[in-house]
């Protein structure tokens, strides 16, 4: 082994020890009554916090008007649409023959 990868590989070799003798800041002595402490910081959670205005509406009314509208767009993302469709939440026709609920193309005029 050269001398220059020799040195090297004891430089690496010598770092945890360098950093062992790094200066470690002492603990203040628990028993020394003359030793200054820092306050601690208190930060609530609830520093921030903004009260939710009045609702007109009753909360039972909320969730009524919230079902009513996933009823008339055919359920939670569409998920339930049926043979009961409407005209405005029916499938296009211009959707591929996979997507169509009789999987039948139709043929264009």
């Amino acid at each position: 082994m050269s001398f220059p990868k020799w040195l090297a590989m004891a430089a690496l070799a010598s770092l945890p020890f360098a950093a062992a003798a790094q200066a470690q800041k002492q603990a203040p002595d628990p028993t020394d009554a003359n030793v200054t402490i820092h306050a601690a910081a208190y930060d609530s959670a609830f520093r921030k916090y903004q009260p939710a205005g009045e609702q007109n509406e009753t909360p039972d009314k909320v969730w009524r008007a919230a079902n009513d509208e996933m009823q008339r767009l055919g359920g939670h993302a569409g998920h339930m649409k049926g043979a009961g469709d409407s005209k405005e939440t029916a499938k296009p026709d211009h959707a591929p023959q996979h997507h169509r609920p009789d999987n039948k193309s139709k043929e264009k005029k």
